[in-house]
């Protein structure tokens, strides 16, 4: 039965990839399977990451957000000026300020259910906090979307920024 699969050795039973099939030869995987397995070993991680929340995608506009500094005090947003632009691997928070326009871009991924990592890739504002990833809790209740996060401790974050950010928002039409 020599020979009955190309490229490798028959003993018995199962196809040995560490036989040697030819005298005097070492093993030389054949090009189609070194190609499997390379494309079986880069694509491996992102067979771990999770996909987007077909859910979260589309806009959000948040309803209220509330921060709570680690001194515990607490400041309410209810103006409903800022959106969430969810796509696939990124989102946009916009938010009308009295100054114009701010905008951040955020990567993010599926952690595990319910709960995304955002990496802030860009802003308008918080430009020191650009690389800086949180961890979001989120529950979706047909249109409605509740964010919560606790942020980790950073030594370059001030202290008055916000220790815990709560949102909610009502889906909307994307501009």
């Amino acid at each position: 039965m020599r020979g009955a699969f190309p490229g490798f050795a028959y003993h018995g039973g199962l196809p040995s990839l560490t036989a040697r099939p030819w005298r005097g030869r070492f093993f030389r995987m054949p090009s189609y399977l070194r190609s499997v397995l390379w494309t079986l070993a880069l694509g491996a991680p992102a067979i771990h990451a999770a996909t987007a929340d077909p859910a979260l995608l589309g806009c959000w506009r948040a309803a209220k957000i509330v921060l709570t500094t680690p001194e515990g005090e607490k400041a309410e947003d209810t103006s409903g000026r800022c959106t969430l632009r969810f796509q696939e691997d990124q989102f946009e928070s916009i938010c009308k300020t009295t100054s114009g326009t701010a905008t951040t871009t955020y990567r993010y991924r599926i952690a595990r259910p319910q709960v995304y990592a955002a990496t802030m890739a860009a802003s308008t504002f918080k430009t020191e906090m650009v690389g800086s990833t949180r961890e979001y809790e989120y529950r979706i209740d047909g249109d409605q979307l509740r964010t919560v996060t606790v942020p980790p401790s950073m030594a370059f974050a001030a202290a008055a920024s916000a220790q815990r950010v709560e949102t909610e928002a009502v889906r909307a039409p994307c501009p």
